[in-house]
């Protein structure tokens, strides 16, 4: 074989290669958001300096936060709404990336201390979603 031939079936694969990953991207993604609100949002563990960006679904009962690029379909966190207690939204002094003008929430969840970055409006939604009745509990409000 050629050199010119070799080259272009290593082109071809690397680029059906990176076809091949951003579908499954997109299709991770469409699988994610199907039946849960999905939104963008940063995770700062304790002992970490920076944020990591991925995505944070309400699922019923759970908070669930997945990597933005990876290939598990399954939350990398997840917190129960009865034990996840948010603090109040601060400006973030610090630049996230994906998230130029977010809000910042210190999180609690069994005694565990994280940050989370988001956009106001992605905060104004957990903050209802957190403080209104579970699913399947018959709550009376007058």
């Amino acid at each position: 074989m050629s050199p010119v031939v070799v080259f272009e079936i290593i082109v071809g694969t690397l680029a059906l290669l990176a076809v091949l990953a951003l579908a499954y991207i997109f299709v991770r993604r469409r699988l994610l958001s199907s039946g849960a609100p999905l939104m963008l949002c940063a995770l700062r563990l304790p002992g970490r300096s920076s944020y990591r960006l991925g995505l944070l679904r309400f699922s019923g009962g759970t908070l669930e936060w997945f990597t933005l690029i990876g290939p598990s379909p399954r939350p990398l966190r997840s917190w129960d709404r009865p034990r996840l207690e948010l603090g109040p939204p601060e400006v973030s002094q610090e630049p996230v990336s994906g998230l130029p003008d977010a809000v910042t929430v210190q999180c609690r969840y069994d005694g565990e201390e994280f940050r989370i970055a988001l956009a106001p409006p992605a905060y104004t939604a957990m903050r209802s979603w957190l403080e209104s009745s579970p699913p399947g509990f018959n709550v009376n409000v007058a």
